[in-house]
């Protein structure tokens, strides 16, 4: 699919990828936007160029893969864990990775309250002798009539809910791992 990429010149021939949009007019408003709140800056500044775009939840279905799209050696499990790393603290690693790579570059600050943040959240299914430590299935609700508060790190939250949904679907048993301790 081809996506409208809008760069912004930097010092020294340098520019930054100020992001991907399905249409000119949307990179035209992110510009005025970015005029708008910047004296300094004007329409010059900036350039659009089409091109290809495969979307990163097609890059990235697994953690080697997102090491790809990082530039990083995936971690050595094996040494980590000769190291006394627990399952769980590679488990965390691992989607930490995930999620910076499926973020594309979009930094999470939990302290700003102005971005909203997403991360997947799941329900305990029970198993056949009615234990409720079978597995996780991803869970999802808009509009609910309650509240839910879940204590996450930055480092695991999402830029939109489509990630975040796509995240706790594809990499559930990641998910699993951290956040229940099997007995």
């Amino acid at each position: 699919m081809k996506k409208i990429f809008l760069y912004k010149l930097l010092e020294d021939q340098e520019t930054e990828l100020i992001g991907r949009f399905d249409t000119l007019k949307e990179a035209q408003e992110k510009v005025i936007e970015f005029t708008e709140e910047d004296e300094d800056t004007t329409v010059f500044d900036f350039y659009t160029d089409e091109q290809e775009y495969e979307g990163i939840t097609e890059r990235v279905r697994s953690y080697a893969d997102a090491c790809n799209v990082l530039g990083i050696e995936p971690m050595n499990e094996q040494s980590m864990k000769a190291q006394g790393f627990r399952q769980d603290e590679i488990a965390r690693r691992k989607l930490e990775t995930i999620t910076e790579a499926l973020n594309e570059g979009c930094k999470m600050d939990i302290n700003d309250t102005d971005v909203r943040k997403y991360y997947p959240y799941f329900e305990i299914h029970e198993d056949a002798n009615g234990k409720g430590i079978a597995k996780l299935a991803f869970a999802d609700t808009d509009s609910a009539a309650t509240i839910t508060h879940a204590s996450i790190t930055q480092r695991l939250c999402f830029h939109d809910r489509d990630t975040a949904r796509y995240a706790g679907n594809a990499f559930t048993e990641l998910y699993e791992q951290i956040l229940i301790e099997k007995i």
